[in-house]
């Protein structure tokens, strides 16, 4: 006998009124877990875009904007018409090695060290695109190893400074001032001086720029007791007075600062410490050339001004005569660090305006209105480091805990919309789509682990934003 299958009526469906007398209760769209995590991830990965654009290139390009040229050259009378030659000083970039943080875990170190690179490299790229400077001169101290580095380790770094720092086309560029993490300071081996030089330039060397003379001194090799690393240096300030042109305003530029006494020789406003310049050394270092050498570097230059880095911290002083403290010998700016990783919270270059035009007649006198200065200079801030990346961080956690919401405890988030029935609030229809179903055999384990993936694939996802950002 064949039985058919009766199949069971339905149920008498609500009448209309009941259904117009039930509350309205806001319920998730349930339209599978991969469409809607998909869309939560690319809302995460929309979101970095916009903050990482605004980092890593917005607040850069604002930061050079304030730095134009034509915000506070204001040169007057006839030097107005004249175009100034412009130059950018960059201190102590100082790159971050293998040995830098040695008591780092070595991944924390690598993070440190691109995050450095990334730091330098994308103001040094926007600096020159924004502000243009004719000359670009590093004040040494370029790698923060390079005084104990094999020739192999010294070739793969000097690539990596010269990724950093690309030269520009028809744009001077000017790294030959050692530092004493380049060569040493109480302990210099010449074949340490020699390899800097023949890869950046001779150590000791003058220049005309805008009219003015900028004498460059390597002071460290100058302060050895060894003759074969003081003599080049010493013979080179001796000769200086039958090369240089003694009608053109002499400027210097040095590592290490000249000696000075901080409590009478003060530094200026936009030092960030608090404490006196301070007179110390140590192991390969030294934070003042001695006094002997400093006094015959003054008196026999005379120049307007000096330049120096090392100190890492900026310094507006002026040197005075001893015997006489109202008797002003030169000026002398330490310039700022660039580097994020030096103990500074607001690493900065300096910019020069050198504007001194040629007088065929040097015996007329300039008009009473005209301004005798030569030269005008500025601090020039670069955006301020970690916050990129707190912000970064602090964003990435958010959305985790949102991820873990929306997957790991969707059933608690379904609650929260039944009691916000009929909100108009924004974080409830958020919820709304950001919720994802799970069937009764998905484990707690098995939205772990759902958790886990696309905590990956968003972590990777701005790392990899970050790095397009950043590629050199």
């Amino acid at each position: 006998m064949n039985f058919r299958r009766r199949d069971r009526k339905p149920e008498a469906s609500e009448s209309a009124d009941e259904k117009n007398n039930e509350p309205h209760i806001l319920r998730p769209r349930r339209s599978g877990s991969k469409i809607w995590s998909f869309k939560l991830i690319i809302g995460f990965l929309v979101y970095f875009l916009v903050i990482i654009h605004y980092f890593e290139r917005v607040r850069v390009k604002s930061a050079m904007n304030k730095c134009q040229w034509s915000n506070w050259e204001n040169w007057s009378g006839e030097k107005a018409k004249n175009v100034p030659h412009r130059i950018a000083f960059i201190a102590d970039p100082q790159l971050v090695d293998d040995h830098t943080y040695p008591k780092l875990p070595r991944f924390v170190g690598y993070i440190l060290r691109r995050m450095s690179d990334n730091y330098l490299h994308t103001n040094y790229k926007f600096m020159q695109h924004y502000l243009d400077p004719d000359t670009v001169i590093f004040l040494g101290d370029l790698y923060d190893g390079g005084r104990d580095w094999d020739d192999k380790m010294w070739l793969d770094e000097y690539k990596r400074f010269n990724l950093i720092f690309p030269k520009k086309a028809n744009r001077r560029s000017i790294r030959s001032l050692p530092g004493n993490h380049d060569i040493g300071f109480q302990n210099i081996s010449t074949y340490n001086m020699h390899r800097f030089a023949a890869y950046f330039g001779e150590a000791n060397d003058y220049y005309e720029l805008g009219n003015h003379t900028i004498v460059q001194l390597d002071t460290i090799s100058m302060s050895h007791e060894d003759p074969a690393v003081h003599t080049e240096s010493r013979e080179f300030l001796a000769s200086l007075d039958s090369k240089i042109n003694p009608s053109m305003p002499r400027m210097v530029l040095t590592h290490v600062p000249l000696y000075r006494d901080p409590r009478v020789e003060t530094c200026g406003p936009g030092r960030e410490s608090s404490r006196l310049f301070p007179l110390q050394r140590g192991v390969q270092y030294q934070t003042v050339i001695d006094f002997s050498y400093t006094s015959k570097i003054l008196s026999q230059l005379s120049p307007e001004i000096v330049f120096s880095g090392d100190d890492h911290d900026y310094c507006d002083m002026h040197h005075v005569d001893y015997t006489d403290n109202s008797k002003i010998l030169a000026r002398e700016i330490s310039v700022k660090t660039a580097s994020m990783t030096n103990g500074i919270k607001y690493p900065a270059v300096q910019l020069l305006s050198l504007n001194n035009p040629y007088d065929p007649n040097p015996k007329s006198k300039l008009d009473s209105s005209d301004d005798t200065t030569t030269y005008k200079t500025m601090m020039c801030y670069m955006p301020t480091p970690y916050t990129g990346a707190k912000v970064y961080g602090i964003s990435y956690l958010v959305a985790v805990a949102i991820l873990v919401a929306c997957i790991v405890y969707p059933e608690r988030i379904e609650i929260y919309l039944d009691k916000s029935a009929g909100s108009q609030s924004v974080l409830p229809r958020f919820f709304q789509h950001c919720m994802v179903e799970h069937d009764k055999n998905h484990t707690f384990r098995m939205r772990l682990n759902e958790l886990g993936y696309h905590c990956t694939i968003l972590l990777w996802s701005v790392l990899c934003i970050i790095s397009l950002y950043n590629r050199k």
